[in-house]
């Protein structure tokens, strides 16, 4: 996923894993900003290091390239990520036990970061449909594209939904959907997703859609309805799930795919 915007604002802590995080404009504060993600689907443990800049400055964030990365599973035990350069690192082949939480720790310059996330079961979807719509507010005619899926009745459960539309994917942190079942819980859903514009005959779209924890769903929510600015020092109160005044969120989470083409 690309880099979070980090967002301006006051936001309401909506669980006890998450902590407030006041971010000083002075350029000498540099903040640490870590982004995980664990993918079920390929067992594999992504994680980005850097630095947030001066709220004034729009060079890119320093990397942070000689930290210790850790994931460590329920039963205590620990594997080390490696790092690959340009502040990245990432270990393969790690089998995900769904159902379970996994602390993600990360060591640099004399601190200690931490961060637990509950890696969900995915939840399978069925094929994506479409239907037809005349224009509206001024917009082309054209197609909207509908999530499909049965929501478990036995667990409270929180989505994410990147749509790739061609070979655009709607990956940031303002454009990723989600979904909840607070008030459908145990339903079949059948929701349309819409993008910026309808689609088109011959496009083709399609869907990963993640069963994410809690604290990942608030994260995305509060950052979907208030992104803005960029990845700087700013003002503000981010949510997050790690410790120790760190910024950024560790997801780790199931994955379901589908991929239609409109005709």
């Amino acid at each position: 996923m690309r880099k979070l915007a980090y967002i301006l604002g006051i936001v309401l802590l909506a669980s006890s894993c998450q902590k407030v995080i006041d971010v000083d404009l002075n350029e000498a504060n540099q903040t640490i900003v870590i982004e995980g993600n664990y993918t079920g689907e390929d067992s594999t443990v992504r994680v980005s290091v850097t630095l947030t800049s001066s709220y004034f400055n729009n060079d890119p964030s320093p990397t942070v390239d000689n930290a210790v990365v850790t994931i460590t599973d329920q039963n205590g035990a620990t594997t080390v990520i490696p790092s690959i350069g340009n502040g990245l690192y990432e270990l393969t082949g790690y089998t995900p036990d769904y159902g379970t939480r996994y602390t993600l720790s990360v060591v640099s310059d004399g601190q200690t970061y931490n961060a637990g996330c509950l890696m969900p079961a995915p939840v399978q979807l069925d094929p994506i449909t479409y239907q037809y719509l005349d224009g509206f507010f001024g917009a082309d005619p054209g197609y909207v594209s509908i999530l499909n899926f049965q929501d478990p009745a036995n667990t409270t459960d929180f989505y994410q939904i990147v749509i790739t539309e061609n070979q655009t994917s709607f990956d940031r942190i303002d454009q990723i959907q989600t979904q909840d079942d607070a008030l459908t819980n145990g339903n079949y859903i059948q929701r349309p997703l819409f993008l910026s514009d309808l689609s088109q005959l011959g496009d083709t779209i399609s869907y990963e859609f993640r069963t994410v924890d809690e604290v990942i769903f608030d994260y995305t929510f509060q950052a979907v309805d208030i992104a803005g600015g960029s990845n700087s020092a700013a003002p503000g109160n981010p949510i997050t799930n790690w410790d120790n005044g760190a910024l950024g969120y560790f997801n780790a989470y199931g994955v379901s795919r589908d991929t239609v083409v409109i005709q």
